[in-house]
């Protein structure tokens, strides 16, 4: 008995420190996960903190902008036209498209070409197709014909106009006639006068009576010459 007095008191003390030391532990250890929860909050509040502060920069790359100049225009003149034939003595005072007799037999015309001049062939139908819408009945092709139609616009390109002396010379003189095979014959020529078929007969030749009436006149055959810009027509009739 007198043992246990001495022991008991031991024994509360032994139970009292482990309880202390239990209790201290205890809020030593809720300190530490204070501690961590402070630090997490205290990251996390710092980490919102920086992204509050310090915002997201977005750059945009504006677009290329290619700037062309373009210079003033000049207001275009409109030019003066002129007359090719204003220094003409025949033909400056003349009326376009008409006719202007210069000499016995020949005819000038205040005109603009063609850039091409016309084919034999392409004349000749142009010269039927013209007798046709005037009543006139189609003319033959002859190679006769033909072949003194090329040396007369020969001639007429490289030396000029002859007034058709030429013509009548080798019909009258030295009995053309009978080469070329018809008794009545004609000619219609023209000098470096550039045209399509179709200008040459119904521009040209139909621009004066003369011309124009031989053209429409009462034959049967033909034969077309071109030189260069030069041409001749050469008609026949009455075969032999």
């Amino acid at each position: 008995m007198h043992l246990l007095k001495r022991i008991w008191p031991l024994f509360l003390l032994t139970v009292f420190l482990a309880t202390f030391a239990f209790f201290f532990n205890s809020i030593n250890e809720k300190n530490l996960i204070a501690q961590r929860i402070t630090k997490i909050f205290s990251a996390a509040v710092s980490k919102r903190k920086v992204e509050v502060i310090t915002p997201v920069q977005i750059i945009t790359l504006a677009p290329t902008v290619v700037v062309t100049l373009t210079p003033t225009p000049t207001p275009t003149k409109i030019p003066t036209p002129v007359d090719p034939y204003r220094n003409d003595p025949d033909l400056k005072d003349a009326e376009w498209g008409k006719a202007v007799q210069v000499s016995e037999t020949g005819y000038r015309m205040k005109i603009g070409y063609d850039s091409v001049m016309a084919t034999p062939d392409e004349t000749f139908k142009a010269l039927n197709l013209y007798r046709y819408t005037k009543g006139k009945s189609n003319l033959t092709w002859d190679d006769r014909l033909a072949k003194y139609a090329l040396e007369r616009a020969t001639f007429v390109c490289k030396n000029g106009s002859d007034g058709h002396a030429g013509f009548s010379d080798y019909v009258e003189k030295q009995e053309g006639y009978k080469t070329l095979g018809f008794y009545s014959l004609g000619e219609n020529m023209s000098t470096h006068m550039k045209f399509t078929g179709t200008h040459l007969i119904e521009w040209m030749y139909a621009g004066d009576e003369a011309h124009d009436g031989n053209q429409l006149g009462d034959w049967s055959h033909v034969g077309v010459g071109i030189f260069e810009d030069c041409s001749s027509l050469i008609f026949g009739n009455n075969m032999i």
